[in-house]
This record gives structure tokens, sequence and C-alpha cells, in this order.
């Protein structure tokens, strides 16, 4: 029965608009936070048909999810907002997320198989997210309906199933079932779960645990690729009902719903590692060498376009040599600059800064002999075949100059953008179409806006201040820079309004590099307190700003969000000395979490960027012997190859999308 009617108040604070859904413990509206102006979803726990016992389950696995998804903070999963009480009524208030349930696609019967696999893929992220909690938190109701597909205004189903795999987003909805896991107890308390998705340990017969969710992942894959529910044990072979599945795909769907725990995935990271390698194959099977990949039209997607960094750890430029500190006054990151920007006078070294990784060495992240192309090959450089957009980047000049270009990945040659001798950092708008780029407007260093074809750049920082490393908001309306009084600085967050130039200065100051992601969220390189070495930060929306790196004995720097707003690349070094050769790239996710790093190979390396459907990174590198030249690697740090050849230093990049 619904008890909340359209138009009604609650807490003098929410408007309800409309149901949105109803279930066993109640209902899920839409609703208007008046205070903050913004729409919000709504979950009531409604009592009225159930008896006292059930009652009394339902108020307190509402209770518990309530304060266990106050306590987590992932990009896939629904953000709490508020919880309170109204009489005999709980409410919980949580972030509005405009979509499909995979149940709701599932009505036209099996999905894709990119598409569930970058589904997989995401879910494994929220789930090594929740089992890495300590304690862990297992989820135990994973099915098509708890998984919610975000869906831009004004797209279709076809869209959706259409759109390129990297631009979909997937959240995890319904902890209503969820629980911590205890390593003393023998079997659950309360026997509860979805038949078919629900492994047998669910039912009485053991403690969950992580692999009960492997299990319930692998039911659910099954069902999104063979369009059946897997209501029978144990399940038919995957193969025999959608004989079209590529059988790597196969194997780790049967693997995960293995009826005894001891057989299944021991963790989701290895399920993971195996789904990864699932897609790569498939790529390899039915890639087109003679044809570029191109991305399938899906609406609003360039807000889902990587915003490019290029940056302050870049090899340097002369005119960066007399810079101080990107964003601090301390010894180290004057030298860090100096090694950025005074790179091409003196061909040291790249400035961004990074952090030194936990992991163990790569076997295929080291270059090898075949990185480079045979003599007389010089149609091999710039060329990636299959790789969308196009890479804008600096490139030195004779006498100190240095100016723009812009490549293509099919192997022709770069366009020049600018030749006034004194332009550095692009950063693409997201739909590929416009530069900003940082030029000398004398006596400051400011942010010019332009379209890449015409190339009629014009001023939007103010006159009156030192600009620099600009990034895109998602709806391309608005420009984030670093801002300050000189080249010393010291330098803060601003953001200019392209439409008005109004420019607010939001508030974290010591700012070096930007990102701005496709959700909204900008993150930056800032140092912690003067003196202290730079980490990653994101600015949360209520202005504060959230360390998701805080380490003490490593400097980093450049960070760059993938095109789907869920991880962040960025660079690492040791703080002990310049250490150049330590400079490496990391990944790590939005939340802070699952740290790793993606190359080992002596570099030093930096400046990574994405590609725009975030398979491919693209980076500086030393690693070919030589002044700094552009490298490309998988997303996952494997295949890394050199993309450019020539004696010419390269630095500054960034990876737009769009055609040449």
């Amino acid at each position: 029965m619904q008890i909340l009617t359209p138009g009604q108040l609650i807490q003098e604070r929410y408007q309800i608009i409309r149901l949105l859904g109803s279930g066993g413990f109640g209902a899920v509206y839409l609703a208007e936070d008046r205070r903050l102006a913004r729409p919000v979803a709504i979950k009531e726990m409604n009592a009225a048909r159930l008896d006292d016992e059930e009652r009394r389950i339902a108020a307190q696995l509402f209770e518990r999810e309530a304060l266990m998804l106050a306590q987590l903070d992932h990009i896939g999963l629904t953000r709490v907002w508020d919880y309170f009480q109204q009489g005999d009524q709980a409410f919980l208030v949580m972030e509005y997320v405009p979509g499909l349930t995979l149940r709701e696609l599932l009505n036209s019967g099996p999905l894709p198989e990119p598409f569930v696999l970058e589904c997989a893929l995401q879910l494994c992220e929220v789930l090594e997210y929740l089992h890495a909690r300590r304690p862990p938190v297992i989820f135990r109701d994973l099915k098509p309906a708890n998984i919610m597909l975000v869906v831009p205004p004004g797209s279709t189903q076809q869209d959706v199933l259409n759109a390129p795999p990297s631009s979909l987003t997937f959240e995890l909805i319904d902890f209503g079932i969820a629980r911590i896991f205890k390593p003393d107890q023998i079997s659950d308390t309360l026997i509860i779960g979805t038949p078919g998705y629900a492994p047998p340990e669910q039912y009485g017969q053991g403690q969950t645990d992580a692999r009960s969710d492997i299990y319930s992942l692998g039911a659910t894959l099954y069902h999104l690729l063979s369009g059946k529910v897997p209501n029978t044990l144990p399940l038919p072979v995957l193969s025999s009902v959608a004989p079209t599945i590529s059988p790597a795909l196969a194997h780790v769907v049967e693997r995960a719903t293995e009826l005894d725990p001891q057989d299944r995935y021991p963790t989701i990271a290895l399920m993971r590692n195996d789904l990864i390698a699932a897609t790569d194959a498939r790529r390899v099977v039915r890639a087109s060498p003679s044809k570029p990949a191109t991305a399938a039209p899906f609406a609003d997607q360039s807000a889902r376009q990587p915003r490019p960094n290029s940056a302050s750890a870049l090899p340097r430029t002369p005119a960066h040599a007399s810079a101080t500190t990107r964003g601090r006054p301390s010894p180290l990151p004057l030298m860090l600059l100096v090694v950025v920007l005074g790179l091409v006078a003196l061909g040291v070294g790249v400035v961004g800064a990074l952090r030194q990784p936990t992991l163990g060495n790569r076997d295929d992240t080291a270059p090898s002999a075949s990185a480079r192309p045979p003599a007389g090959l010089a149609q091999a450089e710039w060329l990636l075949d299959g790789a969308p957009g196009r890479i804008a980047y600096g490139q030195a000049g004779a006498q100190g100059s240095y100016d723009l270009l812009v490549a293509a990945l099919d192997g022709r040659p770069p366009q020049r953008i600018t030749s006034d001798g004194l332009s550095i950092s692009p950063a693409w708008s997201p739909d590929g179409n416009r530069l900003a780029i940082t030029r000398t407007a004398n006596p400051n260093w400011a942010i010019f806006v332009g379209s890449v074809a015409k190339r009629d750049f014009a001023q939007v920082s103010p006159p009156d201040v030192y600009a620099r490393y600009s990034a895109w908001s998602p709806d391309g309306q608005k420009l984030a820079f670093a801002a300050g009084p000189g080249r010393s600085g010291p330098f803060r967050l601003a953001i200019v309004d392209l439409a008005s130039g109004a420019v607010s200065y939001p508030g974290p100051s010591g700012v070096a590099w930007i990102s701005w992601s496709s959700r909204g969220v900008l993150a930056y390189s800032a140092a912690t307190a003067p003196g202290q070495p730079q980490d990653i930060f994101v600015l949360n929306e209520d202005g504060t700003a959230h360390n998701l790196t805080n380490t003490t004995d490593m400097e980093e720097d450049f960070p760059s969000w993938s095109p789907d707003g869920r991880r962040i690349a960025f660079v690492a070094s040791p703080t002990s000395g310049q250490r150049l050769n330590q400079r490496q790239i990391y990944l790590i996710n939005a939340d802070g979490s699952a740290r790793s790093q993606l190359t080992n190979a002596p570099g030093p390396h930096t400046n990574p960027v994405w590609s725009p459907d975030g398979g491919w990174l693209a980076y500086l590198s030393k690693a070919g012997g030589g002044d700094w030249q552009v490298w490309v690697m998988r997303a996952d740090g494997s295949t890394p190859r050199q993309l450019t050849f020539g004696a010419q230093q390269k630095f500054y990049l960034a990876w737009g999308a769009g055609q040449p």
C-alpha cells in the first residue's frame, strides 16, 4: 500500500514527486530535496502487511542497511544522505540514479557479450571494495534486479545496448540483506536470499563469505548471457544454452558457479583478472585490422569523455624553468617544477612526481626490443590500430620554443595547432572539438580556448592572474585551472564559466594538476602542508577536500580520471632526492582503494591520459632511450609500446574524442 503521496512534504525538506517502485518491505519514491535543490530517492519501510516477527526482522534489516550504507563510499554504490524515523515509518534518503535495472533489460532477451563483460568488471570492483572492508561486507543478493544501469536522459534501450562498453555505468543497489562477515560464526542466522542467484551455503549449509557473492555474480552473468533464469542446481553448462558466448567467458561463469565454495574463485580479484583476459581475447578474435573501431552513439556521451590532463610533471619547457613549486614553496617542489618546466632547455626530466607502488614487478610491463620500429619504418609512428580519438601534445622546437600538435592514431603525420612557440598544456573539451591551452600572455601565463579546426583561441582566464593546467567540466560549460598571483604561486583552484566569464574560487589552495571526471568530481594534486609531499585529492560536494592517497614517503601528481569516472591514473615517486628513474604510473579507484602500479620498467614515466573508450593509457616516458617520447599501454598496464621515435622532445599529453 502506498503511504506517501505526490506533493507530500516530509521532514519539512523532502517533497514527494512520484512512486518509483515497491516491494515486500516498503517503497521507493522520487523526491526533491528542497534545501539542496536536487532529486533524491527515498526508501520507506512499510511494515503494515507484516506480522510482528516479520516487522521486527524488516526493521532490523532496514536500520542495518542505513548504517551500513552510510559507511560505504564507492562510485558503484548509491550514496546515502539521510536516515530518519517519522512516527512508525523509517526512511532512507539516497542518491537518485536515473536508469534501468538489468531485470528490465532482460525482458527483450539475452544481453550482448561486451555489455555483460563491462557490467561484470564494474561489479567486480564494487565487490572487491566491499570484501576489502574490515570486517568484510557480503552483499548476498546480487541479481539483475539489484543492478542499475545509469541511463542518460533521452536514451533508448537500443542506445544503451549499442553503446561503447566504456561509456556504461552500473551501480549495485538494495543492501537489504547484506551482512558483516564474522570469522567465528559457523552459519548464517537468517536464511534469506533470492532462489537461483543465492549459493547453497546461503540456505543454512554454511556461513556466507566472499565466495557467496562470487557465486551470485556468476549466476547473474549466466542469466544476462543466456536469458535463462538460473533456477536449477547445478546450472546447465553455459555453452549448451548460449553457444555463441566466448569459451573464455563461459569458463569464468562455470568456475564462479561451482556448488562447492572451495571450487570457486577464492577472491573476486582473481575472477576479475579472468574477465579482463576474456575481454582481451574477445578483442583479438573480433578486431578488424583494416577498419578502426568507432564508438556507437550514446545519449549524453560527450559528458562521459575523459578529461585530458597535461601537466606539471612533464618534460620541462624553458618557460617553466623560472617557475617555483607547483603549489607549495618547499625546495623539493621547486626542484620538481624546474625539472618539469625547464626540460626543454636542460633536456633532463619530467615534472610529474609519483608515489611508489606496493605491488611487485609485472612481466608484461617491461619494454622490449620490439617496442621500437625497425629502421626506416617511420610510418609506425603514431599508429595504434583501432584506438579512438586523437592525442594533443607539446613538442619542443628550436631555440627553446614549444608548440602544440594533434595526432590521429592511424600513422599519419600530426597537425600543428599553434605556431607561436609559447603554448603548452592542452585539454580537450568533452566533444573533442575545442582545446583549452596554457599560453604566455605577458606578463602572465593564461588559459585560452578555441576551436581545433579554426584555431581561434581566446583568453578566458582573468588578466591579473597567472593561470595554468586547465580541465573541462563534464558539460563543457566551465574550466577549472590553477590560479596564482605569479609564477611562484601559491596556486588555488579556480573555475571560469565560459558563457559569462565569471570566475569562482571553490577553496583548495596549493593546487597543481587538475582533472574533472565525467561524474562532476574534481581531482587535483596538492601538498598536505607546506614542505610536505603532494597527494591526490578530490573535492567533495560540500567544498571540503578528501585525500585519496595520503602517503608521506611518496610524491604524487598528474591525476587523470578514466572516462567512466571510476578510476584515477596518476604518477608517483619516492620523496627522497629526485629519483627520476623511479617515477612510475599508478591506478586507484575513485574512493582511493585498490592502488596498483602499472609501470615497473626504468623510465621515468609520467603524465598518463586515458583514451576516450577507457581501453588505453598514453603517457610520456624515457624508457626507449633518448628524450621524452609518447608511449601507450592497456588500461591494466599490459602491452606497453612506444608511439613516437623522433629526436624532438614531447610533453603535456591530452587524449580526446573526435575524428582527425
